[in-house]
């Protein structure tokens, strides 16, 4: 017995040490520093950033977020409301999607989406009276009954016929008021009729009663709408109260939201927020914080503070109107991830880039580094444009990014230490006597070599030693870009020419610095049947040390890497077989763009795909394991830019159109011994119901687990340096409360070693 309990207090020790999170978890990786609308309930404050929901318990002073993880049906969120009556968040997607959030339950109306309506569809703005829901549209007004969950209604204001388009929605003693582009409208919200655009009045008191008007508010007895005249300079807000005055106008400023408050109403532009009592009397204006200027989206005033949706820095509270913070949840520094690098643990997005033919975006520079479930971001100043980081292999805390016009950056924990650009280093610019150093594919050498390509100069790849020196080499590249590098096992150089220019490879026999023993050659991509890919968007080496092209014809496989110089080597695509009978194959992925690929601890392929999401193949890519879309999984996008699986956690990171995450995936890379072997989650509570993962194994490793009496209940072989089980014996039944013991060998048997687990059914 005291044998048994010490084994526990040693387990219950090592989960608390090593608890991660289960294979299979999704994880959002989004931004929360900008904020584009925000709603207030008694006890919680609802802001979007646009891809995700951010929630604030004023009592708790919490932060929480919603995103497709949790189940929202959609990323791109255009207008939220909430209805304090019936409990209920209202999120409008850009997609005119509808979720409504009722104790965290979500129900979906997807009515509008499906519905085909001729010219712009939109939902501009929502509001909420009693049980409904009303959402401005470009088509009209939906009415959505919020105890039914259903559409009630659609209602049209305007002149004619033809629909007008709405922009905002308010309400008072009784009447409905609509902000159109065709002028306001007014109706007594007893009117059965209010499909029939006749029943609606055109409030003809305004100067220019048939403009367009976009916000609108009723406070104090008196109307408040916003005239949007591209020619006046600025908006113009106007006070209706029997007959009309110019309430505010100021040049250059252009309105964003009219919002309630306690005792009076906001007035919010990009510059500014005011805040009017009943009366129409200016009680506050907010134009900056202590860090910086504003630019609102929205605000509103509950009790004495205001909250505000800001899209330079997400939610801000300003307490008594006076002291100003950020509420905000860790992330990237955007949602933009043109490429992703992980290794041991460390994850950076670069959110930079250029266009399709190879000019410069001008994007402030946008580096995210993710690591112990942190975030940090590398501020931008001037430097522009990140294209891929490299991670030191023997150090993670050092890694390069490289700029499309500003050189190479050199990181040492997190902190840049040095740029290289042509008044430093052999780097060059396409433009003499202008700074515009582009700089793109990175990868390292056996000897820690960094291997960079630049467009547009003679002497198209540099080489920096780990002594700080450089090399240029000689050869200079045939095309007008020059994108990823990858260094094959063998020393072989692969370099991706996008738009069309095929492959280039360098044998530089491993020899950087003596070029009379080199050896390049461009190559076109085409398969053994002659058929000819020119198009090549991505490039990795697998565990077998074959290259794997990615094209917009599907993958491509060169099993015969080290031939390329010495044949006309061709590459094979393979062959799915049907599973009808018929004897048939058919090309894998053959119809898919494949953006990025990347190769997990088992040798199995991740491949993103233009349109078609993220697939996870078989070694040889002949079975398709499993293919993530927006349809059957939380992918936040069926249009994948990049992909990064973490060596060391197994995680597998998504660069989408519409932002940044990660699942936890059932492989590691192998080692070379074990090393730290453990399994998580342990102990295992009663209540849990996923698998459980081993780790820290050899790759192909031979798994033994047993009860605490010696009698065999599973056996597996590791992908990579993973392995897991379903806690479930060979009849199928759930395993007993007890200790199990993990018994691991070799592949050739020369290596074992021995791990504990507790498990409470």
């Amino acid at each position: 017995m005291k044998s048994l309990a010490a084994t526990l207090m040693f387990i219950l020790l090592l989960f608390n040490l090593q608890g991660q999170t289960p294979v299979g978890t999704w994880s959002d990786h989004l931004i929360y520093n900008t904020a584009n609308s925000v709603a207030i309930g008694s006890e919680d404050v609802i802001v979007s950033t646009g891809s995700s929901i951010m929630v604030y318990n004023k009592k708790l002073a919490e932060l929480r977020k919603m995103s497709r993880i949790n189940g929202l049906t959609e990323t791109g969120i255009g207008s939220i409301a909430w209805s304090e009556e019936n409990k209920t968040l209202i999120i409008a997607y850009l997609s005119t999607n509808i979720d409504l959030v009722k104790n965290n339950t979500i129900f979906n109306i997807p009515d509008i989406d499906r519905k085909y309506i001729p010219g712009n569809k939109a939902i501009n703005r929502i509001r909420t009276s009693g049980k409904y829901a009303y959402l401005a549209c470009s088509f009209g007004i939906i009415v959505i009954d919020l105890v039914k969950k259903e559409i009630f209604d659609t209602w049209r204001p305007g002149a004619g016929s033809n629909n007008a388009e709405v922009w905002d929605i308010t309400f008072g003693n009784n009447v409905i008021y609509a902000a159109t582009g065709n002028g306001v409208y007014s109706a007594d919200l007893s009117n059965r009729g209010l499909s029939y655009f006749g029943n609606w009045n055109l409030i003809n008191a305004l100067p220019n009663p048939t403009g367009k008007y976009t916000l609108i508010i009723y406070s104090g007895n008196k109307l408040y709408v916003n005239l949007s005249d591209p020619l006046s300079g600025g908006d113009s807000v106007y006070m209706i109260d029997g007959a009309s005055s110019l309430f505010s106008y100021f040049p250059g400023v252009y309105n964003t939201s009219f919002d309630p408050g306690t005792t009076g109403f906001t007035i919010s532009s990009s510059s500014s927020v005011k805040y009017y009592n009943n009366s129409g009397a200016l009680q506050n204006t907010i134009s900056s914080y202590s860090w910086g200027k504003t630019k609102i989206a929205q605000a509103v005033v509950d009790n004495g503070n205001i909250w505000i949706a800001d899209t330079n820095s997400g939610l801000v509270l300003g307490e008594n109107m006076t002291v100003f913070s950020i509420l905000s949840l860790p992330g990237p520094v955007s949602n933009n991830a043109y490429s992703i690098t992980s290794r041991n643990g460390k994850t950076i997005i670069c959110g930079g880039g250029a266009d399709a033919s190879g000019n410069n975006l001008a994007q402030p520079l946008q580096v995210s580094i993710h690591e112990n479930n942190t975030w940090t971001s590398v501020p931008s100043g001037t430097i522009n444009d990140a294209m891929r980081a490299m991670i030191d292999p023997d150090d993670i805390n050092h890694f390069f990014v490289s700029t499309w016009g500003d050189g190479l950056l050199e990181f040492l924990n997190n902190n840049l230490v040095q740029q290289y650009t042509g008044s430093n280093s052999p780097l060059q610019t396409t433009i003499p006597g202008r700074p515009n150093v582009k700089v793109c594919g990175l990868a390292t050498d056996k000897d820690k070599n960094l291997w960079i390509t630049q467009t547009g100069v003679p002497g198209s790849i540099k080489v920096l030693k780990p002594d700080g020196s450089w090399i240029v080499n000689p050869v200079t590249i045939d095309a007008p870009l020059i994108a990823d590098i990858i260094i094959a096992k063998n020393g072989y150089k692969w370099i991706l020419l996008p738009g069309g220019n095929n492959l280039f490879v360098l044998d530089d026999n491993n020899t950087p610095e003596n070029f009379t023993d080199d050896r390049s050659k461009k190559i076109t991509v085409q398969d053994i049947s002659g058929s000819i890919s020119p198009i090549v968007y991505s490039l990795a080496e697998d565990l077998d040390g074959y290259i794997w092209a990615g094209t917009d014809e599907g993958p491509l496989v060169y099993y015969n890497p080290e031939k390329v110089f010495t044949e006309n080597l061709k590459a094979n695509r393979v062959l799915v077989p049907r599973n009808d009978g018929s004897g048939k194959a058919d090309y894998l992925l053959h119809t898919e763009t494949i953006t990025s690929i990347a190769v997990d601890g088992a040798n199995r392929k991740w491949m993103g795909t233009a349109t078609s999401g993220a697939y996870l193949l078989s070694p040889e890519g002949t079975t398709r394991i499993l293919n993530y879309t927006e349809q059957n999984s939380p992918v936040l996008s069926n249009s994948i830019v990049s992909l990064s699986v973490d060596n060391k956690t197994g995680d597998v990171w998504f660069g989408t159109t519409k932002g940044i995450q990660s699942i936890r995936g059932n492989t590691t890379t192998g080692a070379v011994k074990f090393s730290k072997v453990y399994s998580f989650p342990n102990p295992v509570r009663e209540d849990y119901t996923g698998n459980v993962t081993i780790t820290g194994l050899m790759r192909d490793t031979q798994i033994k687990i047993t009860d605490i009496s010696g009698n065999l209940v599973f056996e597996t072989m590791s992908d990579g340096g993973q392995a897991t089980w379903d806690l479930r014996t060979y009849n199928g039944r759930r395993v007993t409360t007890g200790v199990y013991l993990i018994f691991c060998s070799s592949s050739d048997g020369t290596k074992s070693a021995v791990s504990k687990m507790l498990v409470i059914k």
